[in-house]
This record gives structure tokens, sequence and C-alpha cells, in this order.
């Protein structure tokens, strides 16, 4: 087990290091079945493109990105993070992947949503997380929902994929919701 940053129930969440280049996380953008409804996967990658994101990130003061681990397993099965962070509004995107298809629709999700959530509010000091989504990725609207996010709005034909355009839903929580939902 590397050292773990934040622990759950079922998983931990640690910083992202260079070796995880080298795992499986490279073939996650090129999954289709991973990214159908992402961003990420419009374009060919390179571990050379990879890198030079990955030495973008851990010199950000804007992004702070963890890797999902399994706790049983110390199998890293994905990344969440908050993008974009505005220390003056107190706010940041939160993203995230599960590439790990084996460890879909068991939790996972929601608990590094939960964890990275608790994290942006109580050590960031941020008053407001928010996402986009594709409108039909039910899964992940779910997901979000019961980690407490909200629907703000309907971004129209927002996203470009599998030939069609894709409404995005614009969803955020505020610090008080969540630690309120938690009590």
């Amino acid at each position: 087990m590397k050292t773990p940053f934040i622990s759950g129930e079922k998983l931990y969440l640690r910083g992202l290091e260079k070796d995880d280049l080298n795992g499986n996380m490279f073939d996650w953008a090129h999954d289709s079945e991973v990214t159908h409804y992402m961003y990420m996967g419009l374009m060919p990658n390179s571990l050379d493109l990879m890198t030079e994101e990955y030495d973008r990130l851990v010199r950000s003061d804007k992004d702070v990105v963890f890797a999902i681990v399994d706790k049983k397993t110390d199998a890293h099965i994905g990344n969440v993070g908050l993008y974009a962070i505005n220390w003056l509004y107190r706010s940041a995107e939160y993203r995230i992947v599960i590439g790990e298809k084996d460890y879909w629709n068991k939790g996972y999700g929601t608990e590094a949503a939960a964890l990275v959530i608790d994290y942006g509010f109580n050590k960031l000091n941020l008053n407001k997380i928010w996402l986009g989504v594709n409108e039909e990725n039910p899964g992940a609207v779910k997901s979000y929902i019961k980690a407490g996010f909200q629907k703000e709005g309907v971004l129209r034909e927002e996203i470009y994929r599998n030939g069609k355009y894709y409404n995005a839903v614009r969803m955020s929580i505020l610090r008080d919701e969540f630690y309120g939902k938690k009590a």
C-alpha cells in the first residue's frame, strides 16, 4: 500500500505519481466505453502528452488530483480531483474517472466524491464545488445526486461526442448543503 492521503471505507486517495502513467491509466483515455460521455478520449493520447499534463498538474496551485485506490487490492482504479480552483471565489470544478470497469456501479465514485468534497470544504476552505456531466449519462448524474450535488441548469448541445451533440447538466454543492446533509 502506498501512503494514503485520505482514507475511506473501500478506497483511499493518494497523490498521483509519475509511475501511474505507466499503468492502466494510459489505456483509460483510449477506451471508448470509459470515455463515451467525456471530453477525454477525443484525441489520441501519448505518454509524452500524459507526462506533460502530469508535470503541469503537480506544479499547479489551481488543481488537486488524486489517484483512487482500492483498499483491498491496492489497485489504481481511477482519478478524482478539484480543478480550476478559484481562491478568491472559493470554488472549484470536480472531475472523476473510474477507468477500471470492474469497479463501476459499486459505490466507488460516490465514496470518492464524498472524500474529495469534504477535503475541498474542510481543508481548502472552498464554498462551492461544481461539475458538468453529460445529460445522457444517468449513472453519473445519479451518483452526483447521491453525493449531494444539485442540478443548476442545462447547457444545451454543449458536448459533441459519438457523432452527435449532448446537453450538459451543470451541478453544484455548497459547503452548508454538504455539512447539513451529513448531520
